[in-house]
């Protein structure tokens, strides 16, 4: 283990006393990590045994002999915050009664502090409101980008946007990040012995992540405190963002659409993929005209599909309101088939909506075709159903 861990590395604010008691008694535990690649295990020779998360399900094991751990593993390669923020739920807290959730988004958002804020602070709400014994600890992961960003005195947008979050509702942080940017700037290490890409660690890397994450937990289970049960519901400050999405849902499908022109299709595959294993059910959408109509109640909607070579793109429309075009094709699409998230409709006034979706006859010129491949509606509020 490392020892050079220091204060600036992490804040500990509340701590993790309910999991540290739990511990302390030796009663089963279960740890949930929800992120994107670099928590799946991208870069590691072998993901399942080699990733930061692995290492650490490893050390908790190892330390802590007579709790009996369970782990949840709810991380999806190249998904940011708000994709995580709709499917918490039904990836992570529907899985188990979890007692401790690692969060790690900060390389994958984009950077825009409104989406950023609303999503990581949806996030810890339902997670709140799930548990109230549910702890959360952020984990900032670096980049390239960031790792030069701390070399000149800043610190990435992302990681400020998220700590906002964390100082709002007294999270622990680990800011890995800052940590991968010191030991390359004492010259101990160079960008190119952590990671192969601009990103993802390679198992020098995951293990450097490991040794800080155990050494930040050798330090913060120490401090069992009081074990006051938690957070109720109705102790949580109000939010920073009243939009954020605290009630992020997975709309599936279920047999449940039976629009023109839209069709389920069971167990469909791909052969170039990325960041999911096929087979995956889908709703094909391919004939431009009558639309899906996504009913709900609440504040904002979407969807998460699978882009790829055929990715075509849509027409939405919020409350029987005009159309809008939206491009779902991007530079990624040429080369493989993998999950996106789309915030389609935002900030809406609470109540009843629907959101219209349909095929466009125009399409991205390098598309082969006008395809929408969906896996769910996604909804901040309660799903009323498809029509």
């Amino acid at each position: 283990m490392r020892s050079d861990l220091t204060w600036t590395d992490y804040i500990v604010r509340g701590g993790l006393p309910h999991t540290a008691r739990k511990l302390e008694r030796g009663e089963p535990v279960t740890v949930a990590f929800i992120g994107g690649s670099v928590t799946v295990g991208a870069g590691a020779s072998d993901p399942g045994k080699t990733g930061y998360r692995a290492l650490l399900a490893d050390y908790l094991r190892r330390t802590y002999p007579r709790s009996e751990f369970a782990f949840v593993n709810a991380a999806i390669g190249g998904t940011d915050s708000t994709y995580g923020a709709f499917r918490l739920k039904a990836h992570a807290l529907d899985k188990a009664s979890v007692d401790l959730l690692f969060v790690e988004f900060a390389v994958n958002d984009a950077g825009d502090k409104e989406a950023s804020v609303r999503a990581m602070e949806g996030i810890v709400r339902r997670t709140m409101r799930t548990g109230p014994t549910t702890e959360l600890c952020l984990l900032y992961t670096a980049n390239e980008t960031g790792v030069a960003r701390f070399a000149e005195g800043g610190v990435p947008a992302n990681i400020v946007h998220h700590e906002m979050v964390a100082e709002r509702y007294g999270l622990p942080s680990v800011c890995l990040a800052r940590a991968v940017a010191r030991i390359i700037g004492a010259g101990d290490m160079r960008w190119s012995d952590f990671s192969r890409d601009s990103v993802h660690p390679n198992d020098r890397g995951h293990r450097l992540y490991a040794d800080y994450l155990e050494a930040f937990l050798s330090r913060v289970l120490t401090k069992t405190g009081d074990d006051n049960g938690g957070t109720e519901a109705a102790d949580l400050p109000p939010p920073l963002d009243p939009f954020c999405y605290e009630r992020g849902e997975l709309a599936i499908p279920n047999g449940s659409v039976h629009a023109p022109g839209w069709r389920e299709l069971p167990g469909w595959s791909a052969d170039r993929v990325c960041n999911w294993k096929p087979p995956a059910d889908i709703v094909l959408g391919d004939e431009p005209g009558a639309p899906l109509v996504l009913r709900f109640d609440g504040t904002a909607a979407g969807i998460a599909f699978l882009a790829g070579m055929d990715t075509g793109s849509i027409e939405v429309a919020v409350d029987e309101g005009p159309y809008r075009t939206v491009e779902l094709f991007d530079r990624y699409c040429t080369q493989f088939y993998r999950p996106k998230a789309v915030v389609l409709a935002d900030g809406l006034p609470p109540g009843s909506h629907t959101l219209a979706i349909r095929i466009s006859e125009n399409k991205h010129a390098d598309s082969t075709g006008r395809s929408l491949r969906l896996l769910y509606g996604m909804v901040n509020g309660s799903f009323l159903g498809w029509e």
